[in-house]
């Protein structure tokens, strides 16, 4: 099956699989640098070097915080697996730097720990293997 949901997915910092996953996402993205002179009759412009960042949201568990560790500062290995990592499943990986790390409380609904990313090199995909 080609398309699936996020019900299975996983993320690993570090060494660890993450407690309580909510959802993730990671997004890729190119600056560009405007190369239009005053005598061109359109926008033009170049794309630069890459990068990528994201997001985690957690249920908050102080019974596991081992596993719900990143800090603001922290540089780790990340990986993101959208349907599980039995062998045969895509996963993205690279190393990131965690730019913050945030606690909501709301009146209703659940609490949860949020943790925002920037990739630090390239942002690799690959398949599980056994």
């Amino acid at each position: 099956m080609g398309k699936h949901t996020g019900k299975n997915g996983k993320v690993k910092f570090g060494a660890n699989f993450v407690a309580g996953l909510d959802g993730w996402s990671i997004e890729e993205t190119v600056e560009t640098e405007d190369l239009t002179s005053a005598d061109s009759v359109a926008m033009e412009h170049e794309t630069m070097k890459p990068g990528w960042s994201g997001t985690c949201n957690l249920l908050l568990d102080h019974e596991d915080s081992a596993k719900q560790t990143p800090r603001a500062g922290d540089s780790v290995a990340f990986e993101g697996y959208t349907e599980g990592d039995a062998t045969g499943k895509t996963y993205y990986s690279g190393t990131v730097s965690v730019t913050s790390v945030g606690v909501d409380s709301p009146q209703k609904g659940a609490v949860k720990r949020n943790i925002a990313f920037q990739g630090n090199g390239a942002l690799s995909t690959a398949t599980v293997t056994g």
